[in-house]
């Protein structure tokens, strides 16, 4: 069975639409509960998720703020069953998420953590060893963090294994755990797209933490001087990914700017128009 980890805060305006996603996913009978971990909200999401889901899968679990890290964590520790999904509170899965997931580990009994593509993505990245199943090693999320955190499916041996979200770590989080999980187990991803992130946005420099672009690359990088502190990379490797985050860096800082100057532009035109 699964339990389904939600941190919350201050979203009272979003997380309905999260929750019913997963309360109308097909194989829901999969689902043993949903934890919504209330993070200090100050706009009443805790009381309005309990007010609207009353004797239902869902629960709150009323916290003092301490960050996504800390909320995910008290959530995994309290959760019941061996399957953890997690999901954030401004994200909405598709109603077969669970469902094709649940396939894949019910095929391949080896599998203890799997994702899926999300917002339309058409990713085929990785080792396919399968119709629509790909694998990935540390190698390949190096290169490309995925799965995106919303679309994780872990089994709670693996937490067990390698430890829980690193609470003082702010920025890419989610990355570094992912690269201590890499290190043990593989992770696999259905490659079709059964979540919607962020409103269907752009992943980078819009809202929330991933706005912070400095931040997030600079998060990235001390993922993998850890690794390279380890020996767990080799020197080469690790100059090379210092050489491509620093590109990847600066194309997402152009595509912002960019972005927002064709937005202002716009703007002007319809003024005129």
């Amino acid at each position: 069975m699964i339990s389904v980890i939600i941190p919350a805060y201050n979203c009272k305006n979003v997380i309905g639409d999260t929750i019913d996603s997963v309360l109308t996913q097909t194989r829901v009978d999969l689902i043993d509960e949903i934890i919504v971990i209330n993070d200090g909200s100050t706009d009443g999401t805790g009381d309005f998720v309990r007010e609207t889901y009353p004797n239902s899968l869902v629960s709150v679990l009323d916290k003092t703020n301490g960050g996504v890290s800390s909320a995910r964590n008290e959530g995994i520790k309290r959760a019941r069953n061996e399957w953890i999904a997690l999901l954030d509170s401004d994200d909405v899965w598709l109603p077969t998420k669970i469902e094709k997931q649940w396939k894949q580990i019910s095929i391949n009994q080896q599998i203890k953590f799997i994702g899926c593509n999300r917002n339309k993505e058409n990713l085929r990245y990785g080792t396919k060893i399968g119709e629509n199943i790909y694998k990935l090693d540390l190698n390949h999320i190096l290169i490309k963090m995925w799965p995106h955190t919303s679309t994780a499916l872990i089994h709670k041996s693996v937490f067990e294994t390698v430890g829980y979200f690193n609470e003082n770590q702010k920025y890419a989080e989610d990355g570094e755990l992912w690269n201590r999980i890499a290190l043990h187990y593989p992770l696999y991803y259905v490659s079709e797209s059964l979540e919607i992130a962020g409103d269907n946005k752009v992943t980078f420099g819009v809202s929330g933490l991933s706005a912070n672009l400095k931040a997030m690359h600079e998060g990235n990088v001390s993922n993998i001087r850890i690794l390279h502190s380890n020996n767990e990379i080799g020197r080469a490797f690790y100059i090379f990914l210092i050489v491509y985050y620093n590109i990847k860096y600066i194309r997402r800082i152009c595509i912002t700017k960019y972005g927002r100057f064709i937005k202002k532009y716009e703007k002007n035109i319809n003024i005129y128009q």
